[in-house]
């Protein structure tokens, strides 16, 4: 494929769901010279679709929907004026063949610990409904489905399906880290309200734009509220699923 030269970025918002993607969107969207578009009906809604549904889809159905969301990433990517900010957060499961077309494009990719993650995935009807409208005896990365817990994955907790999530979705941001430093950043969403101004500075250096960023006003007290929340039941089965999270610390 011929490679298109744009004088501005694309740049994604990725990271699982309840993870702090929409206010790092949304201060991102802020600047100046960056044009924010937060989960806008003309690609999330397709780009979403295929991140779900990509590892059980036939591969007839896989090309033609991706054939369809890159006609339409590329219509948005034509400003010479502004940067193009795609707040899709399931983009990560499609960074590495956006970035084989788009290599220019940015990833900031979005997390948080698995527990204040699990706890507000656990509080949000549309994050719960996946269960309900993906088969969950198939693999599914999106939903850290694998071969091995497939015919067990039915019969998880809720706390214990979100932990798998969030794992996989960490897994994924490891991996296009490793094979794509040099275009995405990984931001701490506990870290980014607790210490703003760090950050903005790294993603001003990240995205080669003044710090010129307009940030909202963060409450620090949800923070840490899922301490008050999650029952030791539920911490139990968060912490069954065995991951050591400083594996992923030692990339961010």
């Amino acid at each position: 494929m011929k490679e298109e030269k744009h004088t501005k970025n694309i740049i994604f918002v990725a990271g699982t769901g309840r993870s702090g993607t929409h206010l790092i969107g949304r201060t991102v969207a802020s600047h100046p010279l960056i044009k924010g578009r937060i989960e806008d009906s003309y690609t999330f809604p397709l780009l979403t679709r295929v991140a779900t549904t990509q590892d059980f889809n036939n591969d007839i159905v896989n090309f033609v929907l991706k054939k369809v969301l890159f006609y339409r990433l590329k219509k948005i990517n034509v400003n010479k004026d502004f940067h193009i900010l795609e707040k899709s957060h399931p983009s990560l499961w499609l960074a590495k063949e956006i970035l084989n077309r788009i290599p220019n494009a940015k990833f900031i990719g979005v997390y948080r610990d698995v527990e204040p993650t699990v706890n507000s995935m656990l509080n949000h009807d549309g994050v719960l409904n996946w269960y309900n409208k993906l088969p969950q005896n198939k693999p599914n990365k999106f939903l850290g489905i694998t071969e091995e817990n497939k015919v067990e994955f039915n019969n998880f907790s809720l706390e214990k399906k979100c932990a798998l999530r969030w794992a996989s979705h960490m897994k994924q941001l490891q991996a296009i880290k490793n094979k794509y430093p040099n275009n995405i950043l990984c931001v701490d969403y506990d870290n980014f309200i607790a210490n703003p101004s760090i950050w903005l500075h790294k993603l001003s250096l990240f995205l080669n734009v003044e710090n010129s960023f307009n940030p909202e006003k963060i409450n620090l007290n949800s923070k840490d509220k899922w301490k008050n929340k999650l029952t030791q039941r539920q911490l139990n089965e968060i912490s069954d699923i065995n991951i050591n999270k400083m594996d992923f610390n030692k990339l961010f």
